[in-house]
């Protein structure tokens, strides 16, 4: 988690993780608090058989972050879980770039984007799917959706597919648009205030994703950090 005091700061982050035969990694990281630095953050994941990796980001507190990762899933049924949380307010920037590499038979992907942004905000994401022609059996999807709360809030998307196998299960999307006001008009003809209606679809927009963590403890602190109350 960063926690940073210092303002006006550039922050090179660099994670390298080789995953051996039926290994587990659980990576979070948690950007929370207001600060003015710039993060820039480059995870390269090596994966051997049956090697499961989860990456989860929330992506909120700095000025601007940029989070990259490269994974490559060089074993057979070998999965990569790439989930993330954009909330973002004033003049943020930030962005995610995910590289999924599958290079063998039998191996799964998931990538699951969600946005939130207020103010003059701006989220990048650019997920890309690779299948190489060895790499038949291929699971890969990718989706990424985003709320924009204002007009001078920006998204933008790039999802990728570069498939050279015949036998592949791949796909991707992305969507945004602003809060629907038929569903918070419901809300509130059942008794709720308009904040209290607009709290509430972001916070069932955003629990998918959350829900995805498969640690129950850092779960919960997700959820405490974005206000999200079931």
């Amino acid at each position: 988690m960063f926690n940073d005091a210092s303002e006006k700061n550039f922050l090179n982050i660099f994670y390298n993780f080789e995953l051996k035969e039926n290994a587990v990694l659980k990576n979070y990281k948690v950007d929370k608090f207001e600060n003015k630095n710039i993060k820039y953050s480059f995870n390269n994941i090596d994966q051997d058989k049956n090697s499961i990796s989860e990456t989860f980001i929330l992506s909120s507190g700095s000025n601007f972050s940029k989070n990259e990762i490269n994974c490559n899933l060089n074993g057979v049924y070998a999965s990569a879980f790439v989930n993330g949380v954009f909330s973002l307010n004033n003049d943020k920037h930030h962005e995610i770039r995910s590289i999924i590499n599958h290079l063998t038979e039998n191996t799964k992907s998931y990538q699951l984007i969600k946005s939130v942004l207020e103010q003059s905000s701006k989220a990048v994401y650019q997920g890309k799917i690779f299948v190489n022609s060895d790499a038949q059996k291929t699971d890969g999807y990718q989706l990424s959706k985003a709320i924009l709360l204002n007009k001078q809030s920006e998204f933008n998307a790039k999802p990728e597919l570069e498939i050279y196998a015949d036998d592949v299960k791949c796909s991707h999307g992305s969507a945004s648009g602003s809060l629907n006001e038929d569903s918070i008009f419901y809300l509130m003809s059942r008794g709720l205030s308009y904040q209290q209606s607009r709290e509430l679809l972001i916070n069932g927009f955003l629990l998918d994703v959350v829900e995805k963590i498969t640690d129950s403890e850092i779960k919960n602190l997700i959820k405490n950090m974005l206000g999200i109350k079931e």
